[in-house]
């Protein structure tokens, strides 16, 4: 089974000021281009998830941008992940890293790092 997820910080979030609408676009980013690198240097990840009767996104959060760091420079080397840094146009004033996505990923590479982080609610 193959799952993507979408990790945010509590110091991202406040940063976007709770703005619902940033979250989800931000979201949106961390899913595809996860998904795109993924097809570029992990295509038959891509092609498990895309072929998934039951593919799975997860949210998760951490408690600051440092642990976002560390599990992107991890997950990157094992399957399709991106940092995604936001323009600055809108919310922000100048360009500000809102999140991570990680994934296709299989089961068995997930560790303890990922499994252990609350959901984001």
């Amino acid at each position: 089974m193959f799952k993507m997820y979408c990790v945010f910080s509590k110091e991202a979030i406040k940063k976007m000021g709770g703005i619902r609408g940033k979250m989800a676009g931000q979201s949106g980013h961390a899913y595809l281009h996860s998904y795109w690198n993924s097809q570029e240097s992990f295509p038959d990840d891509a092609i498990g998830y895309k072929n998934s009767k039951h593919p799975i996104k997860i949210a998760l959060i951490t408690e600051n941008d440092e642990e976002l760091f560390v599990l992107f420079e991890k997950y990157k080397k094992i399957c399709g992940a991106t940092l995604v840094k936001d323009a600055g146009f809108t919310v922000f004033k100048e360009p500000t890293i809102t999140c991570i996505g990680i994934g296709p990923i299989s089961e068995d590479k997930i560790d303890e790092d990922l499994k252990c982080l609350p959901l984001f609610k």
